[in-house]
């Protein structure tokens, strides 16, 4: 594939097609001469695509017929042309997308060779970060239905504000200019149910930073009449107060507490549905 997108020169072809519209100086390919060493090999891969079935699909990929869609703004090429711009927009499209994907009429977004080359060539503008669970039935590209550069994504089992994962995010937020800050729990999470069967004794780091969670679930199982030693009752409420949890943890740290103050950032939750696949609020 990589002989198909380079073509003659050294970049592909819709890298070149990003900088002609950016006014960027592309110089012409040089030209090969007959009988080559490079022009036997490009002959040679040809072949061996041709033998193979794939050629055209990866001449589709490869020769974009389209201009490319990138957006700039204050020296920023944004690959990602329809990037919201406040907060509350940046919730709104996720949301958004994921009422495409439970509907099943996700759409997919950002995935073409020239969104590919774009983000290769001038680096990733994520409208959003996002904090999910490593879990494999909950992946965020997916279930929001965002391309690539749109979402810069910290995934660790249970979803827990764990140090690496808090610094991954800050930089997120902070160099990478995120606008929404989304803490995506799931049902059946296998972390916080090892959490609920191991309170309070001990047990693996990423299972004891769900306790505090754990505890505050079998409190309000308790306080609604329920039984707080009912794996069944605790586990749903230990979801969401997680979520709750982490929210507040983040919420209360730099950088994103400045970030909030000045409305450049905007911190949620929610629980992502197995059943039907979409996300409920769990924070205001």
């Amino acid at each position: 594939m990589g002989d198909m997108l380079r073509g003659a020169g050294s970049e592909c072809e819709p890298i070149r097609a990003i900088k002609r519209d950016l006014g960027v100086d592309v110089p012409h390919p040089p030209s090969r001469q007959a009988g080559s060493a490079d022009t036997r090999r490009s002959a040679y891969n040809r072949r061996s695509f041709l033998r193979l079935g794939a050629s055209a699909a990866l001449a589709g990929l490869a020769w974009p017929m389209f201009r490319a869609e990138f957006a700039r703004a204050g020296g920023t090429v944004y690959c990602n042309p329809n990037r919201p711009s406040t907060p509350a927009e940046a919730l709104a499209a996720l949301l958004a997308g994921n009422a495409l994907w439970a509907s099943g009429n996700q759409q997919h977004p950002g995935e073409d060779a020239t969104r590919r080359a774009c983000v290769a060539t001038y680096g990733q503008t994520p409208f959003a970060a996002i904090l999910s669970c490593a879990d494999s039935r909950v992946p965020p590209a997916l279930i929001f239905d965002q391309g690539l550069g749109d979402l810069f994504v910290v995934r660790v089992a249970g979803n827990s504000n764990a140090l690496v994962a808090e610094q991954s995010l800050a930089y997120g937020v902070k160099k990478l200019g995120a606008l929404v800050l989304f803490v995506l729990g799931h049902e059946d999470c296998g972390a916080v149910k090892a959490a609920v069967a191991s309170y309070p004794h001990p047990a693996e780091h990423f299972v004891r930073l769900i306790y505090p969670a754990v505890r505050k679930a079998r409190s309000i199982v308790k306080r609604n009449g329920g039984s707080p030693n009912d794996p069944k009752e605790v586990v749903p409420v230990a979801i969401e107060q997680h979520v709750i949890q982490t929210v507040a943890q983040l919420g209360a740290r730099e950088p994103f507490r400045s970030a909030t103050a000045h409305n450049q950032l905007k911190i949620v939750g929610g629980v992502y549905s197995l059943d039907n696949q979409t996300i409920a609020s769990v924070t205001q």
